[in-house]
């Protein structure tokens, strides 16, 4: 990846775009799915990844004394893909495990080159979130999988 280059802040604001990319991921999703349990779902995700990034953003401020006005990161160091406006309901849940699975593998690296002791403790409690996150989409897949197949 490009992990040479990154320090503790740099990783938060990586972290910080990543949760707003997975919150808009959600958002969208949350349009397309007709079941409630679904939208409810999705929507309960991009709550929770608005949560990440304002614990996210307090640590940035915490560690540089400043608060984060604006991100603009190159496309290299974003790893949430846009949703697609022709894509299945499956593919989307594909999508979002997959993005769920990379934020943790990101945030399991970060936590092994971050020094702060802050940061540490945040990407810890986001690795655990983010394995959770997996698990529901992959029972909300699962269903729906199952649910085609039979019909």
């Amino acid at each position: 990846m490009f992990w040479e280059r990154i320090d503790d802040l740099e990783a938060l604001r990586i972290a910080i775009q990543a949760e707003i990319d997975a919150h808009n991921y959600y958002k969208e999703a949350v349009k397309i799915f007709e079941g409630k349990d679904t939208k409810d779902l999705l929507a309960t995700l991009a709550n929770e990844e608005l949560k990440h990034k304002k614990q996210l953003e307090d640590q940035y401020s915490a560690l540089s004394g400043k608060r984060l006005l604006y991100i603009n990161l190159p496309k290299r160091r974003r790893f949430t893909k846009p949703l697609l406006s022709d894509a299945t309901e499956l593919e989307i849940l594909q999508t979002a495990m997959d993005q769920e699975k990379e934020a943790k593998e990101f945030y399991e690296k970060a936590i092994q080159r971050t020094m702060d002791a802050g940061g540490k403790a945040i990407f810890d409690k986001l690795i655990e979130d983010e394995m959770r996150h997996f698990q529901l989409l992959q029972a909300e897949y699962n269903v729906r999988e199952k649910s085609s197949v039979s019909v």
